[in-house]
Order: C-alpha cells, then sequence, then structure tokens
C-alpha cells in the first residue's frame, strides 16, 4: 500500500489571514477542518507542512525542530508577501508552542495555543509520540510485527536526538512566555497528558496580554481539533477572531 504524503494547504479569503500550526508527528489535516470553517467565515488560512512531517519515520526523524520553525517563519512570510498585513496565529500540540514562538517573534494579531506544552516533557514521553506515529504508519503498511520492531529500533537513535530538539523549543517558549502581549486564547482538552494539563494554567498565568481567556474542552483529546467538541472549538477561535482589532476585510 503507498501512503499519500500530507501537504500545506492555503484557502484565500479576505485581508484577515490566520496562520494555522499543526503538532509534533501530525501533519496539516489536524489543522485543516478548522481552516475550512475560518475560510468560510471569510479568512485567508495558511497551514505550513513541517519538514520531515506528513511522510514516513524514515523522513521524520531525520529532521529538527529548527527546520520546523523555518517552515513557521516561511509560512508567516508567505502570508506578509500576499499583502496580509494583519495575521493571528493559531497552533496545536507542539504547533501550540510554535504560535507563542510566533507571538513573541513578530507582530502577530492575536494568538491561539492549543493543548500547548509549555512544562518540560520528558524524552520518554516525546519518544513515545514517534513511537506510536512508526507503528501507526508500519501497520497500515502491514509490516509484520518482527520487521516493524526491527525498524524501529533502527531508527530510535536518530528519533533521540530529534526529540532533544523538540525539548528545547518547548523550554525556549516557556522562557518567552511573559513577552506576549496580543490577545490570546488558550485551548485544552481535559482528556491530555498531565504536563499539557499543568501548562494551561501556567501558559494563561504567564501571558502578558491584557485581554487573554482560557476555555477547556472537558470531552476532548489531546488532537482538540479532531474531537467530539470540534465545532465548539471552531466558533470560539471564530469568535475570538471576530472579536480582534483588525483594521480592514
Amino acid at each position: 500500500m503507498k501512503m499519500v504524503p500530507a501537504k500545506p494547504f492555503a484557502f484565500e479569503g479576505s485581508k484577515r489571514a490566520v496562520l494555522l500550526l499543526h503538532g509534533f508527528t501530525g501533519n496539516t489535516v489536524d489543522v485543516r477542518e478548522l481552516g475550512r470553517f475560518l475560510n468560510e467565515k471569510g479568512y485567508t488560512c495558511h497551514g505550513p507542512l513541517y519538514e520531515g512531517h506528513g511522510d514516513t519515520p524514515e523522513m521524520l526523524v531525520t529532521t529538527r525542530a529548527k527546520q520546523w520553525w523555518k517552515n513557521v517563519e516561511e509560512g508567516f512570510g508567505l502570508l506578509k508577501q500576499k499583502g496580509h498585513d494583519e495575521i493571528a496565529v493559531v497552533g496545536l500540540s507542539l504547533g501550540g508552542v510554535f504560535a507563542l514562538k510566533t507571538a513573541y517573534t513578530f507582530p502577530v494579531k492575536g494568538l491561539v495555543s492549543m493543548c500547548a506544552p509549555v512544562k518540560p516533557k520528558s524524552a520518554e514521553d516525546l519518544g513515545r509520540h514517534v513511537s506510536l506515529f512508526t507503528r501507526r504508519y508500519k501497520t497500515i503498511l502491514r509490516t509484520p510485527p518482527e520487521q516493524m520492531e526491527n525498524e524501529w529500533m533502527s531508527l530510535m537513535p536518530q528519533s533521540a536526538e530529534m526529540v532533544q530538539t523538540v525539548q528545547a523549543v518547548i523550554e525556549e517558549a516557556g522562557e518567552h512566555i511573559q513577552e506576549i502581549t496580543c490577545p490570546a486564547l488558550v485551548v485544552q482538552s481535559g482528556k491530555d497528558h498531565p504536563v499539557n494539563l499543568e501548562s494551561a494554567d501556567l501558559l494563561y498565568n504567564r501571558i502578558s496580554s491584557e485581554q487573554k481567556s482560557l476555555i477547556w474542552y472537558e470531552n476532548s483529546p489531546h488532537l482538540v481539533t479532531r474531537g467530539p467538541e470540534k465545532e465548539k472549538l471552531h466558533e470560539d477561535i471564530y469568535q475570538f477572531l471576530k472579536k480582534l482589532d483588525w483594521r480592514r476585510f
């Protein structure tokens, strides 16, 4: 069976633009439906794909967080090149961390951070993400269990190096949260990893924005954009964006 690689997406709308960022080991599918919803409300939406993501595990483990951040910068730059002077950033999981970094690095209109870890995560926890992704991928390809295990073992050294760069970018964002002053919405699912649950209150309390809010989705998993409360999430994010002080439509 041949897997079709994920792709970036760009939905053209008004001058108001939204940069949508997916998570670690995920891809643009995780934020695409949200992008479509916001585009139907008039927003231009762009979802860049991080290098190595949406492809094979063998490709993923050769990449590093600095490359993914470059993809975020390029996505932001692409919107600027197209004439979008006012951009809001929305990110899920590691994409939420990158959304935070975008908010304290560039002038953004607003920030939505969903299920973002800003407390340090262990190498074991992050490595488990890569292991699960690898096993799911190999299962779809109908790889025999013994071969699957051997292939994962061969990927582990590179995976460990990659995970260290993920830890570094999470720690970096945690050190700069107080520099964020734009309007912010913190989203947190109730059925998430304990570190993420603790991160939500920490993030909300440390952001320096005068206009900020924290919304919990108690029945949702970590991938809140694909969970049972996604319609409510879509509407909440739309209402947040709608209230921002956009200069023009």
